[in-house]
């Protein structure tokens, strides 16, 4: 009690700082900031804010306060200080008060709001606060196969709406993509999001309720300023609305078995299916959720300045076939590379691989277990250089169809400048033009390499084709009758006619 009198002593009468008052005592910021708000010292109080006790605000506490609860959606760097309160209040509002008392009264309304923000006050179903889960569904794929997807939704417990993004995996980079997405669609982002305890999310769980995150989940977090909490180890029961949200998406979003051959067009369609569930009247309170929702999205977090890009950085050595590997599957770059490191940027849908800081190949992201995914393109180089290897290799069912067969046929010399060619067309960047050069060759009944090559000039640069000259009608004529009788002295003044 002796330290509280003298920290109400120097914020009362010596006018200190709720941080010098820190720094003389020796204590922390919160207890000092408890300790100099305290005016009911019968019980443990929270700072009274009643406008009775600040009779110079008057009518203005209604606008403070209003300022103040939408701060809390916007970055710290852009919310109101005491300063700007004050002057906004003389400018806009006509306040003949001191500056004093604005100040007194904000730092106790902030001290309250942040203390039921940080769950001090039972909130049973707070506004803009959610849950999120992953479910696992059926779909059929593009040639008709069974797969499994993976639904990720994010359900809010007041309006009980609910937005579903679908994805191959239920991996970190689909976890963030998926969140990103449906922050962007709602205009906003949750205040605090309640999850199980996923690996993408928590590395490790310690004793009681805390938590360490993993390093993207973290940066994501602090990218866009929302609080997490996890539940209980086998503990569903604690976020009943996203798993009760996670069936119901199941039943009515993926009956029948849909066949998905494009999952960023088919997530298009699902903003659709979860606005129209809108139209749905809430569980317990029989009015539209989506009305509810218009009311509970005004106190959403603003969506910050700068986009977030989703993805993992890693190095990884190239091995002897040129490969390198990225979650047990291998994708194909130049064995030229052997035993150098590459660095990979994987995104949830495709790698992209660089090489001293330069990208050499972007590949769609392949979500099977030990495949292989190459690019014939990537290994001509090599080829070249060992052009009697060309039908033994894994890739060669890749290369053009008519230039397989070419290839098959040529030999020796012949195939090596081929494959010169093949490569000059690749690096010009129009691989997909090499089988209409060798058509167009075959056409006119040339196969040797100068032929097809002048042939994919013909295709890829019409710029240099010249054009027929155009002659005017106005054109004098030529004298074709010349005098030839100058000539008659070089042949010994004999006249041949």
């Amino acid at each position: 009690m002796t330290q509280a009198h003298y920290i109400k002593h120097l914020y009362e009468n010596e006018e200190k700082s709720l941080r010098q008052i820190a720094r003389i005592t020796d204590l922390s910021f919160q207890t000092v900031q408890k300790y100099a708000y305290q005016d009911n010292w019968n019980v443990d109080h929270l700072p009274n804010t009643d406008p009775k006790r600040y009779r110079v605000l008057g009518d203005h506490i209604p606008t403070i306060d209003e300022w103040l609860v939408e701060d809390m959606r916007q970055p710290r760097k852009q919310r109101h200080t005491v300063k700007r309160i004050f002057d906004r209040l003389q400018n806009e509002h006509e306040f003949a008060g001191s500056y004093s008392s604005v100040k007194k009264y904000v730092r106790k309304k902030k001290f309250l709001l942040k203390e039921a923000t940080a769950g001090y006050l039972p909130l049973s179903q707070p506004m803009a606060h959610a849950q999120i889960d992953f479910g696992e569904f059926k779909y059929y794929d593009k040639i008709g196969n069974d797969s499994i997807g993976f639904a990720l939704t994010i359900s809010f417990p007041y309006s009980n709406m609910a937005f579903t993004q679908v994805f191959k995996s239920q991996n970190q980079e689909c976890l963030l993509e998926g969140m990103k997405n449906i922050f962007n669609h709602i205009n906003g982002v949750p205040i605090r999001i309640k999850a199980d305890n996923m690996t993408t999310a928590v590395a490790h769980i310690p004793k009681g309720a805390e938590r360490i995150l993993t390093d993207g989940f973290q940066r994501f977090m602090l990218h866009y300023r929302f609080g997490a909490d996890f539940c209980n180890p086998a503990s569903g029961n604690e976020k009943g609305n996203i798993e009760n949200k996670v069936g119901y998406t199941r039943r009515n979003f993926f009956v029948p078995i849909p066949t998905i051959e494009d999952f960023g067009k088919y997530n298009e369609q699902l903003w659709r299916l979860c606005e129209e569930d809108g139209n749905r009247s809430h569980y317990k309170l029989n009015v539209p959720m989506k009305e509810l929702w218009e009311e509970e999205r005004i106190h959403l977090l603003v969506l910050p300045e700068y986009e977030y890009q989703v993805y993992r950085y890693e190095s990884v050595r190239v091995n002897k076939y040129g490969y390198v590997t990225v979650d047990t599957n291998k994708y194909g770059i130049s064995p030229e590379l052997s035993g150098q490191i590459a660095q990979i940027k994987v995104f949830f849908e495709k790698v992209e691989i660089y090489y001293d800081h330069n990208l050499l190949k972007i590949y769609e992201r392949n979500y099977g277990k030990n495949q292989e995914v190459m690019d014939w393109t990537q290994y001509l180089n090599t080829l070249y250089k060992k052009p009697g290897a060309v039908e033994h290799t894994r890739f060669f069912n890749q290369l053009p169809k008519l230039w397989q067969e070419y290839l098959k046929n040529a030999a020796g010399k012949e195939r090596k400048t081929a494959l010169m060619l093949l490569m000059e067309i690749v690096a010009d960047g129009n691989a997909s033009l090499s089988d209409e050069a060798l058509s167009l060759a075959g056409e006119c009944g040339r196969n040797d390499t100068d032929s097809i090559r002048q042939c994919y000039y013909m295709i890829s640069k019409p710029e240099y084709h010249p054009k027929p000259l155009n002659f005017s009608n106005n054109a004098p004529p030529l004298n074709y009758n010349p005098d030839l009788t100058a000539y008659d002295s070089l042949m010994r003044g004999e006249r041949i006619v």
